[in-house]
């Protein structure tokens, strides 16, 4: 399965291809230049296919109806199931008050390592630019 590209990932790859497109442009503006200058645009030409290559491979195809069906069930079933024994926001933010909370939540992470990853593929195929996190699980008390 791809790792897709989170929307952070995302926007820092269209804005460095961005940047050397502007480069490419300046470059071919002031002309044909030294062999050296030659060299350049055509390393900044593959770096801005690399980049177009890597956001193409890495983004998510549209999901259609009945998958799009099956990943929302799913996604229901893994909020349910990381949900149970997930520490909440008072024990995460004083441990000091809450005995064990430290432990509580690293053995809910070990539980759940597999569970969260497939959370955020799903998301990432589901809301591509603004996915839900995990923490929108988390009880007050």
């Amino acid at each position: 399965m791809n790792e897709y590209l989170s929307p952070s990932e995302r926007s820092s790859l269209e804005s460095e291809k961005k940047e050397l497109e502007v480069t490419l442009a300046a470059m071919e503006e002031s002309g044909a230049g030294t062999t050296a200058e030659r060299m350049d645009k055509d390393k900044i030409q593959a770096e801005i296919k690399r980049m177009d290559l890597a956001i193409e491979e890495r983004t998510p195809a549209k999901v259609g109806s009945n998958d799009k069906d099956k990943l929302v069930k799913e996604e229901k079933e893994l909020e349910e199931k990381i949900a149970e024994g997930m520490p909440t926001w008072f024990e995460m933010r004083k441990p000091s008050m809450n005995p064990g909370a430290i432990r509580k939540h690293m053995r809910w992470c070990e539980r759940n390592v597999k569970r969260i990853e497939r959370y955020r593929t799903i998301q990432r195929m589901l809301r591509p630019f603004e996915p839900k996190s995990i923490e929108n699980l988390r009880k007050e008390k």
